[in-house]
């Protein structure tokens, strides 16, 4: 999903509202349904986003360096807390930005495949420019870790499943807009092992996913 980890936090006693998207889209052994899913398991059809996922958040500037938000994605909620290290301040502003997010949310029957949950935390870190508070870069990597548990199909019936999974990778992004209103992209490119257990099978696989997203920020 789109993160929007930002080259900076919100200001003080400001707000961020925003909109988007985001896609993920699994290479290798995380796209081959015959690597992934010995057994005919369902489990990767029904923990895997499909489609583009709707997004919304909000964000709270608490100091000059810390803030609050809370995002909606899909059928999962998610918290967040920055801290942002001023580097250089101007006209050209460059920082720091380090967070902590944990999130949870319900996983969806798709066609008799299953459904459960997840809970999960992630962590990122990136390098940010701001030009004018016109144009916004920011750079840098996250990595998560994460658990997901349910009924899902398996050679033509139900069983308890259960994986946990951590991945890491780059991310960068950027906004362009006027003061209070940016368009933002954003592409995080991960490596992700699962470690899987289904009724006494082993699904565990690994590989890389791009999460291409996009969202409009307005600040009041």
């Amino acid at each position: 999903m789109l993160k929007q980890v930002g080259g900076s936090t919100t200001p003080k006693h400001r707000i961020d509202i925003g909109i988007g998207g985001a896609a993920r889209v699994p290479l290798g052994d995380l796209k081959d349904p015959v690597v992934a899913d010995p057994g005919d398991s369902g489990y990767r059809e029904a923990t895997d986003a499909g489609g583009v996922v709707p997004m919304a958040y909000g964000r709270y500037g608490l100091s000059k360096t810390w803030d609050l938000g809370l995002m909606v994605a899909g059928t999962m909620l998610r918290a967040d807390a920055r801290h942002e290290t001023l580097l250089r301040d101007g006209s050209t502003r460059t920082s720091l930005v380090v967070g902590i997010a944990p999130y949870g949310g319900w996983i969806t029957d798709r066609d008799g495949s299953g459904s459960g949950g997840r809970v999960g935390l992630e962590v990122p870190f990136t390098f940010g420019v701001d030009i004018g508070s016109i144009y916004e870069l920011w750079i840098g990597a996250r990595g998560s870790g994460e658990y997901v548990f349910g009924d899902f199909r398996i050679s033509g019936s139900s069983a308890r499943a259960s994986g946990t999974g951590v991945r890491i990778g780059p991310v960068i992004g950027m906004a362009l807009g006027m003061r209070r209103f940016h368009v933002l992209i954003e592409l995080t490119a991960a490596y992700e092992y699962w470690f899987i257990n289904q009724a006494g099978v082993s699904l565990n696989r690994g590989g890389f996913a791009l999460i291409p997203g996009f969202g409009f920020r307005l600040r009041l």
